[in-house]
């Protein structure tokens, strides 16, 4: 690595056919597959190791509209060209992926959790995730948000562990081929 950035992971659900999300950004597909805890699926280790998340301004439009904000104090960045209302729970930001890396480890974070289908797609396009965390859920959706978008990845993935949830997904950690 030429500069120094922070450990990046991404922990997201998809459908077998590879969308993130319905057609619209629906994610009501997700509900009947909420019953796992935040400890089996480990959720709530990562945000325990992660100092901060990042993610795209799409992602953040539909986290703030969820009733309860999911992250706590955590600090969150947005990556974002478009004006932004002041939140005092996020940071707005331009700029490219692999820059802000860099910026966010100088300003001390060493493990970040990226998510956003285009974040997570543009980090594993530019080799930038370190572990993905996927959460296979039995549903085809046909159509909708692909967290892929069709594009080959720059190097291999590896799967170093998967189980199956009481809930019926089937969770995969990738971890970039050596």
């Amino acid at each position: 690595m030429s500069t120094e950035r922070p450990r990046v992971s991404a922990f997201l659900a998809l459908s077998l056919d590879g969308f993130i999300a319905g057609e619209g950004g629906d994610l009501g597909w997700l509900e009947p597959y909420g019953g796992d805890s935040q400890e089996e699926t480990g959720y709530s280790a990562l945000m325990a190791s992660a100092d901060a998340l990042l993610m795209g301004r799409n992602s953040y439009e539909t986290v703030r509209a969820f009733p309860d904000w999911p992250y706590g104090d955590k600090p969150v960045v947005v990556l974002t060209h478009r004006t932004a209302e002041p939140d005092a729970r996020v940071s707005f930001r331009q700029g490219e992926l692999g820059p802000m890396l860099a910026s966010l480890w100088r300003e001390g974070a060493r493990h970040l959790y990226l998510d956003g289908g285009i974040m997570v797609r543009q980090g594993l396009q530019a080799g930038l995730v370190d572990e993905l965390i996927l959460f296979w859920v039995p549903v085809v959706l046909g159509k909708g948000v692909s967290l892929f978008g069709g594009e080959p990845l720059p190097g291999r993935l590896v799967p170093v562990s998967s189980a199956v949830l009481a809930s019926g997904l089937v969770r995969v950690i990738y971890r970039p081929a050596p």
